[in-house]
C-alpha cells in the first residue's frame, strides 16, 4: 500500500509539472490546478518515503529574504497592510515545490519543450491581436501605438504578456544557440522568431530591455561564431529601434524618459526608503505612503520596491540570493564539456535570470504571478541541472583510471574525460 501511494505521488507530481508548463502561457487557473496536483503528489511521495526532500543552494537566501519581509511587517506602522502583502508572497513557494517535483533533467527538458510549444501558440494569438485589435477572451478592444494594437495574449495586461513571452523567448534562444542538431535549431529558431515578434507586439519596454540584456550577456559567454551572431542581433535591435516608428515611439526620447511616471515612482520610493533605511516602511505599504501622485501599484522597479518596503535588510537578502544563484550556475556551466547536455539547461537559466532581473529595473515582474511562476520553475530547473553537473563531476573524479585504457587514449583523452 505504501509503495502504491508513493508511486501515485510520483506520477501526480510529474503530470502536474507537465500540466503547469503547458498552461502557464495561457491560463492562470489551469496552471494553478496543475501546480496543486504537483503539490499533492509531492506530499504523498514524501509521506510514503518515495521522495526525499532535496536541499538546494537557494533555500537559505530565499528563507532570509522571507525573514526580511516578515521583519519589515513587524516593525511597520501598517502591519495589517503588510500582512496582506505577505500572503501575496506565496508565489515563492513555487520554487520550493519545483525544486522537489522536477525529478531529473530528462523531465525538465520535456517540460521546457512543452512550454515552448504552448508559448508559441500564445505568441501566434498575440501577433494576431496586434493586427486585429481584439481581446477575444475578454471581449474588449485593445489600445494602439503608431497604428499597431498592443497585444495582451491570454493575459489581462500587456506587461504580463511581455514578461511571460520574454522568459520563453530567452529559453528558445539559449537552446537554439547550443543545439547541435540542424533540425532542432530550425524549430527553435522559428519559435524564437515567433515569440520575438509577439514580444514586440506586447509593446512592453521592460521585456525588450530584458531580452536585450540577455543577448548582451551572450556576447560575454560565447566566443567565435555565436558571439558574432549575438553582436549582430544587438546591432539589428538598435537599428530596428531607430527606424521602426512604433518601436521608436514606444521607447521615446531622453526628455520623455526623464519625465516618465516611472522616474517619479522611483524618486518616491527613494524618499520612503530614506525615512525607513534599515527595515523599510513595511511590506506592501508603498501605495499607502504614496498619496501625492495617486498612482496605484508599485514603484515599477524590483530593487526599489524591496528597498522601500524592506529596507537595506531586504535588499541585502535579495542580492545574496542572486549572487548565490549566478555563482552556482556559472560554476556548474564552466566545469562541463562544451557538448554536455546539461549546459543548455544551465545557460537558459542564467539568461532567463538576467533577462527578468534587467527587466525588473522598470517592472516588478516577481510580483506578477503569471510571470513569476514560470520564472521560479526555470530557476529551480537550473539548480537541478547544477546539482547533476556536480554529481557528474564527482563521479568522473572518483572513477578509477584504467592504465591500459589511459595508454590507448593518451593523456589528452584522460584530461578531457
Amino acid at each position: 500500500m505504501r509503495e502504491r501511494v508513493g508511486d501515485l505521488g510520483i506520477r501526480l507530481a510529474r503530470y502536474g509539472v507537465l500540466g503547469f508548463v503547458f498552461f502557464a502561457p495561457v491560463s492562470i487557473f489551469a496552471y494553478q490546478v496543475a501546480w496543486g496536483i504537483s503539490v499533492l503528489g509531492m506530499l504523498l511521495a514524501l509521506a510514503a518515503g518515495a521522495m526525499a526532500w532535496r536541499r538546494t543552494p537557494l533555500d537559505l537566501p530565499l528563507l532570509l529574504f522571507l525573514g526580511a519581509e516578515i521583519v519589515s511587517v513587524l516593525v511597520s506602522n501598517h502591519r495589517l497592510i503588510g500582512l496582506r502583502a505577505l500572503t501575496g508572497q506565496w508565489v515563492l513557494l513555487f520554487y520550493f515545490v519545483f525544486a522537489q517535483v522536477i525529478s531529473d533533467t530528462r523531465l525538465l527538458r520535456r517540460a521546457y519543450g512543452l512550454l515552448l510549444v504552448s508559448a508559441s501558440c500564445a505568441a501566434v494569438y498575440g501577433v494576431w491581436q496586434t493586427f486585429a485589435g481584439r481581446d477575444l477572451l475578454r471581449g474588449r478592444p485593445l489600445g494602439s501605438i503608431a497604428g499597431f494594437y498592443v497585444a495582451t495574449g491570454f493575459f489581462d495586461h500587456h506587461l504580463t504578456f511581455g514578461g511571460s513571452i520574454l522568459i520563453t523567448a530567452v529559453l528558445a534562444m539559449a537552446f537554439a544557440a547550443t543545439s547541435r542538431d540542424a533540425g532542432a535549431r530550425l524549430r527553435l529558431g522559428g519559435a524564437l522568431l515567433l515569440q520575438g515578434i509577439a514580444m514586440l507586439a506586447s509593446f512592453a519596454r521592460t521585456a525588450w530591455g530584458g531580452f536585450f540584456a540577455a543577448v548582451l550577456a551572450m556576447t560575454f559567454i560565447f566566443r567565435g561564431r555565436l558571439k558574432r551572431l549575438a553582436l549582430m542581433a544587438l546591432a539589428a535591435g538598435i537599428v530596428l529601434a531607430a527606424l521602426a516608428p512604433p518601436i521608436r515611439d514606444r521607447i521615446g526620447t531622453l526628455d520623455g524618459f526623464l519625465d516618465d511616471p516611472r522616474i517619479r515612482l522611483w524618486r518616491t520610493a527613494l524618499r520612503i526608503w530614506r525615512d525607513h533605511p534599515i527595515f523599510g516602511s513595511g511590506l506592501g505599504t508603498y501605495e499607502t505612503l504614496f498619496p501625492v501622485y495617486k498612482v496605484p501599484g508599485n514603484p515599477h522597479n524590483e530593487t526599489l520596491n524591496i528597498l522601500s518596503g524592506c529596507g537595506l535588510l531586504g535588499v541585502a537578502a535579495f542580492v545574496f540570493l542572486w549572487l548565490r544563484f549566478f555563482r552556482t550556475a556559472r560554476a556548474a556551466y564552466r566545469t562541463l564539456p562544451v557538448d554536455d547536455p546539461l549546459r543548455p539547461l544551465l545557460l537558459a537559466g542564467i539568461l532567463i535570470a538576467i533577462a527578468i532581473l534587467a527587466g525588473g529595473m522598470g517592472q516588478c515582474f516577481l510580483l506578477d504571478e503569471e510571470v513569476a511562476t514560470p520564472f521560479w520553475f526555470a530557476i529551480a530547473g537550473t539548480m537541478l541541472a547544477a546539482a547533476e553537473a556536480g554529481s557528474a563531476n564527482r563521479r568522473a573524479h572518483a572513477a578509477p583510471i584504467d592504465e591500459a585504457s589511459e595508454s590507448r587514449r593518451g593523456l589528452s583523452g584522460v584530461m578531457s574525460a
